[in-house]
């Protein structure tokens, strides 16, 4: 009901009421009170009404914000489960893939020696025929003795068990530089003798880099590095083994493997590892280091060796990067991080005559 009907309706009653009660005879006081009360029921009426409607809106309106509410907690908690199960999903996805990285690298580092088995053996077996010739010679000799060996025999004894000494040595030697590749990737890392890793490398790389090119190591004293043993040998063995295969058989005079590290700044050290083999071409280059891809004819080569050297030496915060020619030769650039000096104890300072600060 609007106000202006209102107004016309109050009007109208009081028109009609004060009619009436004229003709009835009755007094002013009383036409004005009925006229007031009039006005009131004509005012609290509609008001009433107007309250029982929000109320009603009111009621209406708390129903429907609880079940919105009711409804809003439900996709919550069905969210929520949804993502629950899916962090478990991915958390479980992220422990297979770690479980599938870890055996990649492993697979990457067995084909490498799998690349090597044959030099490896070669380099081998040269020691080991030393060694079974000296044990052989010192049997017969002991055997065709009746007493005590002359001086003679006996230097010439003494001799051979030396050689074959030597021999074990080297073959020891060689076993033990192949335990950097023999065991899964160390999760750990820590300070590395870069040079020690370098000189490893080499030495496994070294027969198949000898019948192609000459092996030139220009390694200066080197801090340690931050990374794990295993991974970075890993890394360098494969770019050595690259360089080799990037050159032919058949002009070892005229050309080069070159190993060269050096210091880069107080916190980097860089080695460069370059050949004088048939180079990338430019096309290549942006794809050297994704998975799989590889230059090498069907069946020597998975095109997993510069991407697994890429992510080794990613997590051991370290860079690589290569430039190349086509017909000049290629040149691998790493950069690793140099790992922090340890801090003297004060009682080996002390024990070196060095001055201590003393606190105040």
């Amino acid at each position: 009901m609007t106000l202006r009907f209102q107004v016309v309706l109050f009007v109208a009653v009081a028109i009609g009421l004060g009619v009436a009660m004229s003709a009835l005879q009755v007094s002013p006081e009383r036409i004005g009170l009925a006229v007031l009360t009039a006005l009131v029921l004509l005012i609290l009426v509609p008001m009433a009404r107007q309250l029982r409607t929000l109320e009603q809106e009111a009621v209406a309106a708390e129903r429907d914000a609880r079940i919105y509410h009711a409804r809003l907690e439900e996709t919550v908690r069905t969210r929520t489960a949804e993502l629950e199960a899916a962090n478990v999903r991915l958390a479980d996805s992220l422990r297979q893939l770690k479980a599938t990285q870890a055996q990649l690298l492993f697979a990457d580092r067995l084909a490498s020696v799998g690349q090597l088995a044959a030099g490896v053996g070669h380099e081998i077996n040269n020691p080991l025929a030393y060694v079974l010739s000296n044990l052989h010679f010192v049997h017969k000799e002991m055997t065709r003795m009746k007493g005590a060996p002359a001086p003679e025999e006996r230097e010439e004894l003494l001799t051979a068990i030396a050689d074959a000494r030597e021999g074990a040595e080297r073959v020891r030697l060689i076993v033990q530089d192949l335990k950097m590749l023999s065991r899964p990737d160390d999760v750990s890392s820590g300070p590395v003798d870069l040079g020690g890793v370098l000189r490893r490398a080499t030495k496994l790389a070294s027969h198949e880099i000898r019948r192609r090119a000459q092996l030139v190591e220009e390694v200066s004293e080197l801090p340690p590095v931050h990374g794990s043993a295993s991974g970075l040998g890993q890394v360098f063995l494969n770019l050595l083994i690259n360089a080799a295969q990037a050159i032919p058989d058949g002009n070892t005079s005229g050309n080069e493997v070159r190993v060269k590290a050096r210091w880069d700044s107080p916190e980097r050290v860089v080695v460069e590892v370059s050949d004088t083999g048939r180079g990338i071409p430019p096309e290549h280059l942006e794809r050297i280091f994704e998975p799989f891809f590889t230059t090498k004819p069907v069946g020597e080569g998975t095109g997993l060796g510069l991407s697994v050297c890429h992510g080794i030496l990613q997590s051991h915060g370290g860079e690589i990067q290569v430039e190349s020619q086509p017909g000049k030769g290629a040149t691998f650039r790493v950069s690793l991080r140099a790992a922090p000096a340890p801090v003297k104890r004060a009682s080996e300072a002390a024990a070196r005559g060095a001055t201590l600060p003393v606190s105040a």
